[in-house]
Protein backbone atom coordinates (compact mmCIF):
# COMPACT_ATOMS: atom_id res chain seq x y z
CA UNK A 1 0.00 0.00 0.00
CA UNK A 2 2.87 2.38 0.85
CA UNK A 3 4.47 1.66 -2.52
CA UNK A 4 1.22 2.44 -4.34
CA UNK A 5 0.88 5.76 -2.53
CA UNK A 6 4.54 6.56 -3.21
CA UNK A 7 4.29 5.72 -6.92
CA UNK A 8 1.11 7.77 -7.21
CA UNK A 9 2.88 10.71 -5.56
CA UNK A 10 5.81 10.48 -7.96
CA UNK A 11 3.48 10.38 -10.94
CA UNK A 12 1.57 13.36 -9.57
CA UNK A 13 4.80 15.34 -9.12
CA UNK A 14 5.88 14.53 -12.67
CA UNK A 15 2.47 15.62 -14.01
CA UNK A 16 2.59 18.88 -12.06
CA UNK A 17 6.09 19.59 -13.33
CA UNK A 18 5.21 18.81 -16.92
CA UNK A 19 1.98 20.79 -16.99
CA UNK A 20 2.90 23.59 -14.60
CA UNK A 21 6.28 24.51 -16.03
CA UNK A 22 5.40 24.42 -19.72
CA UNK A 23 4.66 27.89 -21.08
CA UNK A 24 1.21 28.38 -22.51
CA UNK A 25 1.10 28.96 -26.29
CA UNK A 26 -0.39 32.44 -25.85
CA UNK A 27 2.12 33.52 -23.22
CA UNK A 28 4.52 36.26 -24.30
CA UNK A 29 8.19 35.44 -24.34
CA UNK A 30 10.01 36.19 -21.12
CA UNK A 31 12.35 39.18 -21.29
CA UNK A 32 16.03 38.43 -21.52
CA UNK A 33 17.73 38.39 -18.15
CA UNK A 34 20.40 40.95 -17.49
CA UNK A 35 23.07 41.06 -14.86
CA UNK A 36 25.84 38.75 -13.79
CA UNK A 37 23.91 35.50 -13.33
CA UNK A 38 25.25 32.56 -15.28
CA UNK A 39 23.29 31.01 -18.16
CA UNK A 40 23.18 27.73 -16.21
CA UNK A 41 21.34 29.46 -13.36
CA UNK A 42 18.76 30.86 -15.81
CA UNK A 43 18.07 27.43 -17.26
CA UNK A 44 17.45 24.15 -15.55
CA UNK A 45 16.39 23.46 -12.00
CA UNK A 46 17.85 23.13 -8.53
CA UNK A 47 16.51 20.61 -6.04
CA UNK A 48 16.97 21.94 -2.53
CA UNK A 49 15.39 22.29 0.88
CA UNK A 50 12.40 24.49 1.69
CA UNK A 51 11.05 24.36 5.22
CA UNK A 52 12.46 20.88 5.79
CA UNK A 53 11.01 19.45 2.57
CA UNK A 54 12.55 18.62 -0.80
CA UNK A 55 11.72 21.45 -3.21
CA UNK A 56 12.35 22.39 -6.84
CA UNK A 57 13.66 25.83 -7.77
CA UNK A 58 13.94 27.09 -11.33
CA UNK A 59 15.97 29.71 -13.12
CA UNK A 60 17.84 30.79 -10.00
CA UNK A 61 14.60 31.95 -8.36
CA UNK A 62 14.36 32.37 -4.60
CA UNK A 63 10.87 30.87 -4.33
CA UNK A 64 10.35 27.16 -5.06
CA UNK A 65 8.33 26.08 -8.08
CA UNK A 66 7.31 22.90 -6.27
CA UNK A 67 7.55 21.65 -2.69
CA UNK A 68 7.26 17.88 -2.29
CA UNK A 69 5.93 15.93 0.67
CA UNK A 70 9.34 14.31 1.18
CA UNK A 71 11.05 15.44 4.37
CA UNK A 72 14.72 16.26 3.85
CA UNK A 73 15.61 14.65 7.18
CA UNK A 74 13.95 11.38 6.08
CA UNK A 75 16.58 10.96 3.33
CA UNK A 76 19.90 9.22 3.83
CA UNK A 77 22.39 11.59 5.47
CA UNK A 78 24.48 12.07 2.29
CA UNK A 79 21.38 12.86 0.18
CA UNK A 80 20.05 15.30 2.79
CA UNK A 81 23.41 17.08 2.80
CA UNK A 82 23.34 17.34 -1.01
CA UNK A 83 19.76 18.67 -0.94
CA UNK A 84 20.67 21.36 1.57
CA UNK A 85 23.52 22.43 -0.72
CA UNK A 86 21.35 22.20 -3.84
CA UNK A 87 21.46 19.66 -6.65
CA UNK A 88 21.40 21.03 -10.20
CA UNK A 89 19.29 19.38 -12.93
CA UNK A 90 19.89 20.67 -16.45
CA UNK A 91 16.45 19.82 -17.83
CA UNK A 92 13.04 18.42 -16.95
CA UNK A 93 14.06 14.83 -17.71
CA UNK A 94 17.04 15.04 -15.36
CA UNK A 95 14.83 16.69 -12.73
CA UNK A 96 12.21 13.93 -12.93
CA UNK A 97 14.89 11.25 -12.57
CA UNK A 98 16.41 13.06 -9.58
CA UNK A 99 13.03 13.44 -7.87
CA UNK A 100 12.19 9.81 -8.55
CA UNK A 101 15.47 8.72 -6.95
CA UNK A 102 15.05 10.99 -3.92
CA UNK A 103 11.34 10.64 -3.28
CA UNK A 104 10.96 6.88 -3.74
Amino acid sequence: MKQLVLITGIILIACVLISGLAPSPAAPAAPAATGTSSPAAEQGFTVGDFGGRVAVYGGGGAEPLLVTDTLTDSLPRADARKIRGGIYAADRRELEKLLEDLCS
